[in-house]
């Protein structure tokens, strides 16, 4: 049972007005709107920049109903998708979805797919912003009574993991044993270069000092432009519920020999092993992959493609895609039939 730990299913409406005009994604601008369609038409069909750009208008519902489709042509049989609070964002803050609106969005979606599989294909994860007033009280019902299976932090919208406004949360999801998972990569949307440090992997040593049984997934396994991979590393180590995962690194693409072999490294490493998790990032990356072809990279074309030629072992694809993400979780049997 394949498990991608990192993927999202937000829409553009959550994304702030002039972050969509920057990157020329506002649909509803009236210049915008037609040359968006126009590149869409001249476009060949089913390429995957053109699916990528018919995904700007499609909702939250409609966007999960494409992951999960992606997901039974890749075999992979369970997805957390990550909320995104861009409400508060330093650059672009502001004309954005409401967040009430994209939790119960989330919610409606998750809640249709598992329904309509009759068992768990989706488990969501509630974004913690502690510049958003009652961010406590929000993030705990939606553990409590809406289904979310963990909490998504994202420091570059403008905040440090360790903001003590976020630390009741923290002690909640570390006396329930419930998931994190942290934006923890020197990149990120676009244009907030300046916010990138934010993520930097020091804070969290900060926060597991106090919160030392905390389950957290430091995203991305960063090493490009960074020196955070050695610091994740050495956390892993220390503390017994930190992990990481593999989403969405432009390593991958320019340097595919030393990224594959660095993850190959990494799950046979003592201690380390246990706690690289698979994600995609989709539909971040979704003009460059598919579901299917992301996974592909590690099933098959790290160990063909000549320039790269590392091949993973059926045991480390299993620790990689079912092991660790289960653990993870903390999903067992019952609760994945549920």
């Amino acid at each position: 049972m394949k498990i991608n730990c990192h993927c999202h299913i937000f829409s553009l409406d959550c994304v702030p007005l002039e972050f969509r005009r920057r990157f020329f994604l506002d649909l509803k601008h009236p210049v915008q709107g037609i040359a968006h369609r126009a590149v869409r038409r001249l476009l060949p069909d089913n390429s995957m920049l053109e699916d990528w750009l018919e995904l700007a208008e499609l909702s939250i519902f409609e966007i999960a109903h494409r992951l999960v489709e992606e997901m039974d042509a890749a075999g992979i049989e369970i997805a957390t998708p990550l909320m995104m609070d861009m409400a508060f964002c330093k650059e672009f803050g502001g004309d954005i979805k409401d967040f009430e609106e994209q939790t119960a969005e989330t919610q409606a979606a998750v809640e249709a797919i598992n329904r309509r599989y009759n068992r768990i294909r989706m488990l969501p994860f509630v974004a913690a912003d502690p510049n958003r007033q009652n961010v406590v009280e929000l993030v705990i019902e939606a553990l409590r009574g809406r289904g979310f299976k963990g909490v998504k932090v994202y420091p570059v919208m403008g905040f440090t993991p360790d903001d003590t406004r976020l630390y009741p949360i923290y002690e909640y999801c570390a006396e329930k044993q419930i998931p994190i998972t942290s934006h923890c990569e020197n990149g990120g949307i676009p244009g907030l270069g300046e916010y990138y440090h934010l993520a930097d992997p020091k804070y969290w040593a900060v926060v597991l000092k106090d919160f030392p049984s905390l389950t957290l997934n430091l995203a991305h396994n960063d090493r490009t432009g960074s020196d955070w991979q050695p610091v994740i590393a050495g956390l892993i180590i220390k503390y017994p519920n930190v992990y990481t995962d593999i989403s969405y690194d432009t390593e991958m693409l320019y340097t595919p020999r030393r990224y594959f072999k660095d993850i190959k490294r990494m799950l046979g490493t003592a201690k380390i092993q246990d706690r690289v998790l698979y994600g995609t990032d989709w539909y971040m990356g979704r003009c460059f992959w598919t579901e299917t072809s992301y996974l592909k990279w590690f099933l098959e074309y790290s160990k063909k493609i000549f320039w790269c030629q590392v091949e993973f072992t059926d045991q480390e694809i299993g620790r990689l895609t079912e092991e660790n993400p289960k653990r993870f979780l903390g999903l067992n049997a019952e609760a994945v039939n549920a």
